[in-house]
């Protein structure tokens, strides 16, 4: 089985490679072939974990937009990114198109990338879409904030969409729940219990790469040092990046007995920052799921693919979504099942943050013993079972219908 992956185009950040290798190092233990293809901003990640890629187009770089908005509709967001230059679609679509059939993919997996799923259509082939983003066509219908979807993406589809013998969709989130042929929710349903009342598919748990914890270094042995709570805080872009973490969690327990251990979230070959007590750390890219059994908390911006690894591991999680609208909503399905604190601005406060830390520190022990506690789950689950419905979909001696014209 030859199996397409790509990370999302107008992605930006570490979850979308990661979410994409964690399949691509599944279907290579399956003794399948995976084929990677992405566009030039993630060339540097990809070339220092030693990942191969066939080179379609994109823009250089993808940042997130300046204005997400409030509204939690995957067309809002897509209208503010590359994806609403019409002539970068196109060019992106066709290159795909040529590359898929080039090199004989099978089936495709990818992170949000839109064009992806037409190119699947068009052409088809089989396309597996992880959805975390919860945006569902029935999702805020007739609620007091409900407001036209920005269509610039959209219409930036246009040409495209109307190549399918397909009813013409009025929306990119109905193209991602419809056109896809199969559904997969990388994430627990205690993150998005939503998403599976307005869509066919099947929680899969995380999906995360171990190529990033093998090339990334492992930080301090000796963290937390004995007696002290250990705090693990994983950051974001501007303007809660790094820097940020490291100057609030400085003024909060600079010379406590908490041990603070801040990971970037990027990885950049910088040498790791002490502060002058030594109980405040700021390293570049660390593999956290080493570090979840020693953290009596976790800090973090909210990312689906941090929350889906802490719940998991049972570490209580003190959110800082920022204006984020998909991290906020995490943020608080999570803080309504007493899985995590979804905090705001004036939690960065030291002695709040003090607060905070000190009452996850005495529900560590008890989350610990619950997750415990939970049967492990019938079955494959997280990449090997995307892997098992892939094999489902190439073995089925039905041919799946094109909608290309």
């Amino acid at each position: 089985m030859r199996v397409g992956l790509v990370p999302g185009v107008w992605s930006y950040g570490l979850g979308s490679v990661s979410t994409v290798l964690a399949v691509y190092e599944a279907v290579r233990r399956a003794g399948h072939t995976p084929v990677l293809f992405a566009s030039p901003h993630f060339r540097p990640v990809l070339d220092r974990l030693g990942v191969p890629a066939v080179a379609i187009p994109g823009p250089a770089q993808a940042s997130y937009p300046d204005d997400p908005g409030t509204v939690l509709r995957l067309d809002d967001l897509l209208s503010r990114s590359a994806y609403a230059d019409r002539d970068l679609v196109e060019t992106v679509l066709a290159a795909q198109l040529r590359a898929f059939r080039a090199h004989r993919v099978q089936v495709l997996f990818h992170d949000y990338d839109l064009t992806t799923v037409v190119a699947g259509a068009l052409s088809g082939i089989p396309v597996v879409s992880p959805v975390t983003w919860p945006d569902h066509r029935l999702f805020g219908r007739g609620s007091a904030g409900w407001a036209p979807l920005d269509t610039r993406a959209l219409a930036a589809f246009r040409p495209a969409l109307r190549r399918s013998r397909a009813p013409e969709p009025a929306s990119l989130s109905e193209v991602l729940f419809d056109w896809s042929t199969r559904l997969v929710y990388p994430l627990t349903p205690e993150l998005d219990p939503l998403v599976a009342r307005h869509s066919t598919g099947e929680y899969v748990g995380q999906l995360t790469a171990a190529a990033l914890d093998r090339h990334v270094a492992a930080g301090p042995t000796d963290w937390p040092r004995p007696g002290r709570t250990g705090v693990l805080a994983y950051t974001s872009g501007p303007p809660m990046d790094a820097d940020w973490y490291y100057r609030h969690c400085l003024r909060a327990f600079e010379g406590s007995t908490v041990d603070v251990l801040i990971a970037a979230g990027r990885p950049d070959a910088v040498p790791p920052r002490v502060s002058p007590a030594g109980n405040v750390q700021l390293w570049p890219l660390l593999p956290l799921r080493d570090l979840f059994g020693r953290a009596s908390a976790l800090l973090c911006h909210g990312g689906r693919g941090t929350l889906a690894s802490a719940v998991h591991a049972g570490v209580p999680l003190l959110v800082f979504p920022g204006d984020d609208p998909e991290r906020e909503y995490f943020a608080d399905m999570l803080a309504r099942q007493g899985l995590a604190a979804n905090c705001g601005p004036a939690d960065w406060r030291p002695e709040r943050l003090r607060e905070l830390v000190a009452q996850a520190a005495t529900v560590r022990s008890a989350r610990t013993a619950a997750v415990a506690a939970v049967p492990p789950r019938a079955g494959p689950g997280g990449p090997a079972r995307v892997v098992s419905i892939m094999q489902e979909l190439t073995a089925d001696p039905v041919r799946l219908l094109s909608r290309a014209s």
